[in-house]
């Protein structure tokens, strides 16, 4: 770290790390609205629509497509928060690196610095328990990942129950496909986002 460049190449690097991680986080957030207000427009729409109708054998058509279009929207939401969060945690890395190479120039700093300044600990190979599953389904769930996951599970479920009920099953029938169909779906969306981050720590 002689080099009097050093300093001026490490904030230029804080800074681009920094501005990737907030439009990241922006791109999160947009996409996350723009997908909570189409499925709120989508039940607006469908008690519009059955009001309009008069619960009409048609209304139930137009709900179902309305209803996979929803759910596309939402997977793609879903698949880009999880690749989103997975690039911000790799941030996060970059920038401890930086501050470790900060206080390598001025070790006395090293009290005054809040965030971490050492590199994140290596996870492959490591095994993880029960508990630490448990603690990480947990922490998922308070995520926007999550929360898109969640609604797109009961979006899952009303579809296929709509699905069973245009098919003419009873009603005990589309009941339990679209509760086993929710389900499915959030074991997939918990699976999906698992093999990512195990194919991204693999990648490191």
């Amino acid at each position: 770290m002689d080099d009097p460049r050093a300093l001026d190449i490490l904030t230029t690097e804080h800074w681009s790390l920094l501005s990737t991680r907030s439009l990241g986080l922006q791109e999160v957030t947009a996409r996350a609205t723009v997908f909570i207000s189409i499925v709120a427009a989508t039940i607006v729409a469908l008690a519009l629509l059955a009001q309009a109708t008069r619960f009409a054998r048609e209304t139930l058509s137009i709900a179902l497509l309305l209803l996979l279009v929803a759910l596309l929207i939402g997977v793609a939401t879903f698949i880009r928060c999880v690749v989103i969060s997975f690039e911000d945690a790799r941030w996060v890395a970059g920038m401890n690196l930086l501050r470790k190479a900060y206080l390598e120039i001025v070790p006395g700093l090293a009290p005054y610095f809040v965030t971490g300044h050492e590199p994140l600990p290596d996870r492959r190979g490591l095994a993880h328990g029960a508990p630490q599953r448990l603690r990480n389904l947990g922490n998922s769930l308070t995520t926007i990942a999550g929360v898109v996951a969640a609604l797109d599970s009961l979006l899952a479920g009303t579809l296929a129950a709509g699905l069973c009920a245009e098919a003419g099953a009873r009603p005990a029938v589309f009941a339990l496909v679209g509760a086993v169909s929710s389900v499915v779906s959030a074991v997939l969306h918990v699976r999906g986002a698992a093999r990512y981050r195990r194919r991204h720590e693999l990648l490191q």
